[in-house]
């Protein structure tokens, strides 16, 4: 069966949480998601999860917000998270998610689109230049609590 991408809703909180967790672990990481809080990031009016579906199970996810983006007068699209689950990766999924992800961005009318991703993530780097992204920025970052 062919992989379907569609907007996350009620419901699908316990497959966000997994595979965002999966990501973490993949990376020698904890994510602190739940589902109270996968709950709020879905009922938020500037953010939104695209879920990859086959069989009616979750095999990948990409989370993405709108921002304001004062120098361009226009909103951004800003790229969370992509995470295609292990036992289906290199099967064209993350490609599926983010050429929609681009493609709802520019409907929307943002001004531009970015993604980030670890320096040594040759792979993810990779991918996000196969759908039109180029680097163009340094990001710095600081997290903040726990």
């Amino acid at each position: 069966m062919a992989v379907i991408i569609r907007n996350a809703g009620p419901g699908d909180e316990p497959a966000v949480v997994r595979l965002v967790r999966e990501m973490a672990e993949a990376e020698d990481d904890i994510s602190p998601v739940d589902e109270h809080y996968a709950r709020h990031f879905l009922a938020s009016p500037v953010s939104d999860v695209l879920l990859a579906l086959d069989d009616d199970a979750a095999v990948g996810l990409l989370s993405y917000a709108m921002v304001p983006g004062l120098f361009h007068a226009a909103d951004s699209g800003l790229i969370e998270t992509v995470v295609v689950t292990e036992s289906r990766r290199r099967q064209g999924i993350g490609r599926q998610l983010l050429q929609t992800a681009v493609r709802l961005l520019e409907e929307a009318g943002c001004a531009e689109i970015s993604v980030s991703t670890g320096a040594a993530n040759e792979a993810a780097q990779k991918l996000y230049f196969k759908v039109g992204l180029t680097e163009a920025s340094v990001l710095l970052e600081k997290h903040v609590g726990s």
